[in-house]
Order: structure tokens, then C-alpha cells, then sequence
């Protein structure tokens, strides 16, 4: 499924998604991550993007935002949490990190 992405300049965030049906949200600090009606991640936001970028080693996060060219993530499900990598990559540079999210079944 193909992953597009959104950078909101005004509101300093990115949003990188799959289009499907949302049936919900996990909000983890900086990160909002969209759960499908089947229970897949499919999409992540990041708010204060900048933020994020600097504490990844981004000198410049204007800059490097201003001329995003892929935005993606990946999901990696285990029994108690689900571990999302993304990736943003700008003309000049790319960076990536993870995230972990605990989950629990009732």
C-alpha cells in the first residue's frame, strides 16, 4: 500500500499515511498514530516536527522540512507492542528513527 505524506509549515507537522478507514488514535507524546479498522497501523503523525529533527541531529529543520521529498513508516507488530520505524528524506539528507507503542489486548 503506498504511503503519502503531508508537512503542515503553520502548525509544524508531518503526516505520513496509507489511505484506509481509521478506527482510532494512539497519542504518544510528540507522535499520533492512526489504527485502521483491521487493526494495522496506517498512518503517524509527528507534531513539532522541528523539534523531533533537532533532537535527530537536523541543524537546519526548516530547511530540511521545506524540501521533504519521501516521507514513510513501517510497522513491526509484536505481543505487546508495535514498533514503528519511519523515515523522512529532504534533497540533501535522510533520517530515521523508531518508536515503540505499547499495546494491550482486553
Amino acid at each position: 500500500m503506498k504511503t503519502f505524506f503531508d508537512y503542515d509549515s503553520e502548525n509544524d507537522s508531518l503526516f505520513a499515511y496509507k489511505k484506509a478507514k481509521i478506527k482510532g488514535s494512539i497519542d504518544i507524546g510528540y507522535f499520533i498514530i492512526d489504527i485502521s479498522t483491521q487493526g494495522k497501523v496506517v498512518g503517524v503523525e509527528i507534531l513539532n516536527v522541528s523539534e523531533v529533527l533537532k533532537n535527530l541531529g537536523i541543524n537546519d529543520p526548516k530547511e530540511f522540512l521545506d524540501n521533504i521529498k519521501k516521507a514513510g513508516f513501517r510497522a513491526v507488530y509484536q505481543n505487546d507492542s508495535i514498533i514503528i520505524y519511519f523515515m523522512i528524506s529532504s534533497k540533501s539528507k535522510e533520517v530515521s528513527s523508531s518508536i515503540a507503542v505499547p499495546i494491550k489486548y482486553s
